[in-house]
C-alpha cells in the first residue's frame, strides 16, 4: 500500500511539473509531425532533435528531471522489493546518468544537435543512451556485451 502512495504521489509531481512547464497531454508522433505541444494528443510521441531545438530551457529540465524521477522511482521499488532487481534500461540509465549533472546533459543533447543537422530525427533518448550512458558502461541492458552502433 505504501508502495502504491509513493508511487502514485511520483507520478503527480511528474504530472504538475509537465503542466507547470507548459506541457499538454502527449500526441502521437505521426499526428504531430511539427511538435506543437498545443495540440491534443493521442499517444506519447518520441521526443526528437527538431522538437528539441525548439523548446525553452524550462522544458529541457523538465523532460531530464522526468527521466530522473523515473529512475529514482524505479530504485526506490527495488529496494523495497529486491527479487524485481534487473539489469533493465533504467538501471543501466542510472549507472550511466549518475553524477551528471542535469546542465550537462542538456548541453550535450543541444551540442550533438548543433554538430549533426542530420540527425535532427534521431531521438533524445538515443542521444542520451548513446553519447551519455553507454560510454560510462562496461555492459548494456541484461549485462549483455555492447554490440554494433548501439541504441538502447
Amino acid at each position: 500500500m505504501k508502495l502504491l502512495k509513493t508511487v502514485l504521489r511520483s507520478f503527480c509531481v511528474l504530472s504538475l511539473v509537465a503542466s507547470l512547464s507548459g506541457m499538454t497531454p502527449a500526441l502521437a508522433a505521426d499526428d504531430n509531425p511539427t511538435g506543437d505541444l498545443s495540440k491534443d494528443l493521442k499517444e506519447m510521441p518520441v521526443l526528437t532533435g527538431e522538437t528539441w531545438q525548439t523548446l525553452p530551457p524550462e522544458a529541457k529540465i523538465t523532460f531530464i528531471w522526468g527521466i530522473g524521477h523515473v529512475v529514482t522511482i524505479e530504485e526506490n521499488v527495488i529496494q523495497r522489493h529486491p527479487e524485481l532487481k534487473r539489469q533493465g534500461f533504467a538501471a543501466k540509465l542510472a549507472e550511466g546518468l549518475r553524477g551528471v549533472p542535469m546542465e550537462t546533459i542538456i548541453v550535450d543533447i543541444d551540442s550533438y544537435y548543433h554538430n549533426k543537422p542530420d540527425d535532427l530525427d534521431v531521438p533524445v533518448m538515443h542521444v542520451i543512451w548513446n553519447q551519455i550512458v553507454r560510454p560510462k558502461l562496461k555492459v548494456g541492458i541484461a549485462d549483455r556485451p555492447f554490440a554494433g552502433s548501439g541504441g538502447p
